[in-house]
């Protein structure tokens, strides 16, 4: 993946866009157990932009939760529809671990979107396999406005809706960032994003991403 330049704004504005301002630092908890605390690796993440793009954002965090790095990603209006991708926050999350799959193969990822629809099956299946694909262990994490704390199970990944208020506990670690960039968006990404969203296109593409 090439690097382009540096993005222009703020970390803060950045963070606030990704959604990452949303959380709170106990959602960065990916397990606790007798054994300790087990904490997400990447938070995964998207935002529409007023010309149809949507802003894919990929957040590292240290072992103590602090953010290391942030890197953006954009789908085009063109390339959503040229590949009739679904035009939502979840579809996006599938796109997001091809295009970062060597970084992200064999972690722990939060995937935030704003909402799931009441048809999302076909984008949740999508997701897990590309998660299992990578070996990657992920949860989905909604952060909708006025959306109320509940969980539900949905083929081994935990789906669970939060509220969007501003959490202060997040601005120490957002402020902990060393490096931010910019990459392309990798054709190798969009066409298995494509593959696995809209099934028929490439029937035998399943095999090389199976659900177990």
């Amino acid at each position: 993946m090439s690097k382009l330049d540096e993005p222009r704004n703020s970390i803060f504005d950045a963070a606030e866009t990704a959604g990452l301002m949303t959380l709170n630092p106990s959602d960065l908890v990916f397990e606790a157990n007798q054994r300790g605390i087990a904490y997400y690796d990447f938070v995964l993440s998207s935002a529409k932009l007023p010309d149809g793009s949507f802003q894919l954002f990929l957040a590292k965090f240290d072992s103590k939760t602090n953010l290391e790095w942030l890197e953006t990603a954009t789908a085009s209006e063109g390339i959503i529809k040229k590949n009739n991708l679904p035009d939502n926050d979840l579809a996006m999350m599938t796109l997001g671990i091809l295009t970062w799959r060597q970084r992200l193969a064999r972690s722990k990822i939060l995937c935030l979107v704003n909402e799931l629809g009441t048809e999302s099956s076909v984008e949740l299946e999508a997701l897990k396999r590309a998660a299992n694909k990578f070996k990657c262990m992920h949860h989905v994490l909604t952060i909708g406005m006025k959306r109320r704390n509940s969980s539900v199970n949905n083929n081994s990944s935990t789906i669970r809706r939060h509220s969007s208020s501003s959490q202060d506990g997040m601005r120490l670690r957002i402020m902990m960032c060393q490096t931010r960039a910019e990459i392309e968006l990798p054709a190798q990404a969009v066409r298995e994003t494509r593959y696995l969203l809209v099934p028929n296109s490439n029937p035998l593409l399943c095999l090389c991403f199976p659900l177990t």
